[in-house]
């Protein structure tokens, strides 16, 4: 009887040793895991931080470059007539924005649709400004009519959306 119940009791120490043993060992493993991951993380950031630099950089160069004033002054030939002004205008827009449409990949669904919204604003107000000027206008009064448009809308959805991105960077590497 006496051999039994120590039998017994080694019995129920080592069950309690291999339960003890597996919860440190599952606790110790899952905090292994928890490590492994946050290392992970870390360095796909630091891997992927260069390209999604690049690309918040280059949607501000974008942005600035087709701001009215700043296209309107760029593109200015003014020899052309208005609609051909106003052609070659949608033309470096379109060019600008296709140039750069691979930066998608690295910015926010949200801060590429404001870009794009940007862009198609830019092109209304370009189509706008044309609208309202006869056949034989100049490119430099297509120019001033974009410019006073453009002033109307502040701020003018190109600054939105500069705004946006620049805030969306700055929260990533925070």
């Amino acid at each position: 009887m006496h051999f039994n119940f120590i039998f017994y009791l080694l019995f129920l120490t080592i069950i309690a040793l291999v339960v003890i043993f597996m919860t440190t060992y599952k606790k110790q493993t899952q905090v292994d895991v928890l490590k492994l991951q946050n290392e992970m993380n870390l360095q796909k950031q630091a891997y992927f931080l260069p390209s999604k630099l690049e690309a918040y950089q280059r949607c501000i160069l974008l942005l600035d470059r087709i701001s009215p004033a700043n296209l309107c002054l760029r593109t200015l030939q003014t020899q052309l007539s208005a609609r051909a002004q106003q052609s070659l205008l949608i033309k470096t827009v379109r060019d600008e924005f296709e140039h750069n449409i691979a930066q998608q990949l690295f910015v926010s669904a949200e801060g590429w649709q404001i870009l794009i919204q940007s862009k198609e604003e830019v092109l209304r107000v370009i189509n706008l400004a044309s609208s309202t000027l006869s056949e034989n206008s100049t490119a430099t009064e297509l120019a001033a009519k974009i410019l006073e448009i453009s002033g109307q809308v502040s701020p003018f959805p190109t600054e939105i959306c500069r705004s946006f991105l620049q805030k969306e960077f700055q929260e990533f590497i925070s």
